[in-house]
């Protein structure tokens, strides 16, 4: 910050601008070598079109932007000295004036006694209602006069309104000129206002014409029209706007035209005043944590979606996902006997009865799989049925099926070869759906076998003969029926974990970026990692209670095996929705508009559900997924967490360490990316008019 000194003869100036360049591509010049001079104790009225570098100068006056080339200087000590209204009302609405003048006064380093004191003061003076009165429900009339009881709430010496009196009503536009024009008469206070309505600007002691990036001229508003012999600023205006257009020897400001440039030489005097040197401070951190716990207080709705959402999800996952479909329907041809399946009743169902049909027998072990039966009369019928998805698959049992059968079993390899033709039990499935049709063809065979050992054993024969020659084991992790849920719940509450703290950070920084109170915020001295810290401490407590829900329906309600410890684990996704969280951050500053932030969200949602192994592991991707896809932030980490889950690994196993190193690395480069995108887009104002 560059300070006017005593003996300087602009020690009466309060803000003095000398030569400032701007520029955002070489055909988008928008200071071009302007300066201005505000002297303390008056009110300089700042005019011009929308689009002429009004909004750039006052961001590069208050410290959110800085100058290619040029010096700026303001006559006062830090932030808090200035008080900024932006043109949007930029104030929370849910809020109560109450609570709003406390955030601000807490950013501002007030005490509660003095905030109170000076909202009291204010709000008879402004002729306001009540503290209690909520932000939202206010006329328009009453917003503004809100947003200026804000800037002038910590008595600044150096007050900066930006088009206060856009679509203001005229007797409340009159009422806040008044108000300044008293101020600065009684308290030596000095006032910026920018406004396009140029003859309100007559009321200004001292008025700058803005076109082009430049100022046409710096006078009090009677000297000016004295010189040109007009009767309005408007008409002086014209005069200066028509001298300028002649002088650049065009008639169109707009032309893409690459205009000359101060060279890098020209830079190294660049000053940009105000900038923080304070980092993080306890008093702005409080007054965020309150300002948030405001905001979850008066959006109850949302924050009860918010955890009830996890609810719903892990409840709808464990009763859609991973069950074995029921009530398949399987179309049976019997032509061992005649007069159907109904016969099967007159025959008992146990005992080593050779004589009876034994294609009932194995039918009825069938139906204990919960498969529905639907006999036809032939297999084209049969097969008919299959083809307009009356069922799922076909069996045919041909004739003297169960002589046959039991020649083919006694007699071994001496077995006739129409024997073994007979014997066999023909399956006609649709594999359309391949996790029916595997499942299917797994119950049609683990059924032939049980129906086989039930026989050999009524018999008296050794029941292992039957069974298939593969002894499985009990399984080393897990057990030998595994459900597929058992796998993908790991994935789930990963992804879970991710999104949900990405979904709500970028929600929330979003709003206050679009509708103008982070930049506000951050006038009035708030810094990003102050930002970024408070968010971070709210969002924490949220997500340990959604880590809590979410923990509680898949592993103690639908019993998911959790044999590991309960500690690391609960690391490790708190790791995980702490990337999530600074993943949104990075998505809230790059993303201008919902819409952006809503097409980036989706468009890496389902890249992550696919490549970190959820839907599909990793080893039957091709090969050059399965490397991307173990690059990914949700890749290592699910690996951990179901090596902790399901197996009991320790923290020291190399799978479980690298998911927390996974979690940390992107954490890191997702803050990283969020700090570069705010220096390469020079904070966090809006568009530079």
């Amino acid at each position: 910050m560059n300070l006017t000194s005593r003996g300087d003869p602009a020690r009466d100036m309060m803000v003095v601008v000398d030569k400032a360049y701007k520029r955002y591509t070489p055909y988008s010049v928008v200071l071009r070598g302007l300066n201005m001079n505000v002297p303390t104790g008056t009110i300089y009225g700042l005019l011009g079109p929308s689009g002429c570098g009004k909004t750039t100068l006052l961001s590069c006056i208050v410290g959110r932007g800085s100058l290619d080339s040029g010096n700026i200087s303001v006559n006062v000590k830090s932030k808090r000295s200035i008080g900024y209204m932006p043109q949007e009302l930029a104030l929370y609405t849910e809020f109560s004036i109450r609570e709003t003048t406390l955030y601000y006064g807490r950013i501002f380093g007030l005490s509660f006694e003095q905030i109170h004191s000076r909202t009291k003061e204010l709000l008879t003076f402004l002729d306001l209602p009540s503290e209690d009165s909520i932000v939202g429900k206010l006329s328009g009339g009453q917003g503004r006069r809100l947003s200026l009881m804000i800037a002038l709430l910590h008595d600044p010496k150096l007050l900066i309104l930006d088009e206060p009196t856009v679509g203001v009503d005229p007797v409340l536009s009159a009422s806040i000129w008044q108000h300044l024009l008293t101020i600065c008469a009684t308290g030596k206070k000095t006032v910026i206002i920018t406004t396009h309505y140029i003859e309100e600007a007559r009321q200004a002691h001292t008025i700058g014409l803005m076109r082009g990036g430049t100022l046409l001229a710096e006078e009090s508003p009677n000297q000016l029209m004295a010189r040109y012999n007009c009767n309005n600023l408007e008409q002086a205006f014209l005069e200066l706007s028509k001298k300028q257009s002649i002088a650049s020897g065009t008639q169109d400001e707009t032309v893409d035209v690459t205009e000359s440039y101060p060279s890098p030489e020209d830079k190294k005097t660049v000053v940009t005043p105000l900038q923080s040197t304070k980092y993080i401070s306890k008093a702005r951190i409080t007054a965020q944590l309150v300002k948030n716990y405001y905001w979850m207080k008066r959006n109850k709705p949302i924050m009860c979606f918010l955890l009830l959402l996890p609810l719903v999800q892990c409840f709808l996952f464990c009763t859609c996902i991973g069950r074995d479909p029921r009530g398949l329907k399987l179309a049976v041809v019997n032509h061992e006997f005649e007069g159907g399946l109904n016969r099967c009743m007159q025959y008992p169902s146990r005992g080593c009865n050779l004589s009876y049909p034994l294609s009932c027998r194995y039918v009825e072990n069938i139906r204990k799989k919960t498969i529905v039966i639907t006999e036809f009369p032939d297999i084209a019928s049969a097969k008919e049925a299959v083809r307009h998805n009356r069922a799922w698959g076909l069996i045919y049992f041909a004739q003297n099926y169960t002589e046959a059968l039991i020649e083919r079993i006694s007699e071994k390899d001496k077995a006739s070869k129409m024997a073994m033709e007979l014997s066999d039990v023909h399956i006609y499935q649709d594999m359309s759906n391949q996790y029916i049709g595997n499942l299917m063809r797994r119950d049609l065979l683990m059924g032939y076998v049980d129906f086989l050992q039930d026989l050999f054993r009524d018999c008296g024969w050794p029941p292992q003969v039957a069974d298939i020659p593969i002894l499985m084991e009990p399984a080393i992790y897990g057990n030998n029926n595994p459900s597929f849920v058992h796998f993908t719940a790991p994935a789930i509450i990963s992804l879970f974990e991710f999104y949900l703290p990405m979904i709500f950070t970028v929600g929330a920084i979003l709003m206050e970026k679009m509708a103008g109170l982070l930049e506000r915020s951050l006038v009035a001295g708030i810094t990003i990692p102050e930002v970024i810290l408070s968010h971070i401490v709210v969002q924490l407590v949220v997500l340990v209670i959604q880590t809590a829900i979410m923990m509680f329906v898949l592993f103690v309600l639908f019993d998911n095996p959790l044999i590991g410890s309960i500690p690391w684990s609960l690391t490790l996704l708190l790791s995980i929705g702490l990337a999530g969280m600074c993943y949104g951050f990075m998505v809230a500053i790059l993303c201008d508009t919902d819409t952006a932030a809503t097409f980036m969200g989706l468009g890496t949602f389902f890249p992550l559900a696919m490549l970190s192994g959820m839907i599909w592991p990793l080893e039957g991707m091709h090969w050059i997924l399965r490397s991307v896809g173990w690059a990914l932030p949700l890749t290592l980490p699910t690996e951990a967490f179901r090596g902790i889950s399901a197996r009991n690994w320790p923290v020291t196993h190399p799978t479980v360490y690298k998911g927390f190193l996974s979690s940390l690395g992107w954490i890191g480069f997702f803050l990283l990316m969020t700090y570069s995108s705010v220096k390469l887009k020079k904070g966090l104002r809006a568009k530079s008019k």
